[in-house]
């Protein structure tokens, strides 16, 4: 009973452990390749941009957000031909006020 306690406390521990969610304030981007958000000069692509949707270019919105490996869902294609370079790839999980 031990080993199975032990067993589901250390699973957990490194659940938690291995979301990587972050909380800063950053600014809006937007372009046709798609919607990012900025800070120290480096942007990040916003997977889940509808979340967005209300705010503009310049904005700027306290989020707490998952970097990821790729965007999951339906892949949208290219709008533009322009290349808009980032850091990597986040989902916001909550816009804070």
């Amino acid at each position: 009973m031990k080993n199975i306690l032990l067993l589901t406390l250390t699973f957990l521990f490194f659940l938690t452990i291995s979301c990587d969610k972050k909380t800063q304030k950053m600014e809006v981007v937007r372009d046709c390749s798609g919607v990012y958000l900025k800070k120290d000069g480096k942007d990040h692509y916003v997977c889940n941009d509808e979340i967005l949707s209300s705010y503009a270019t310049g904005d700027k919105v306290k989020v707490q957000y998952d970097v990821l490996t790729e965007c999951f869902g339906l892949i949208d294609q290219p709008v533009c031909l322009l290349y808009h370079e980032y850091e990597d790839k986040i989902e916001i999980t909550d816009i804070k006020k």
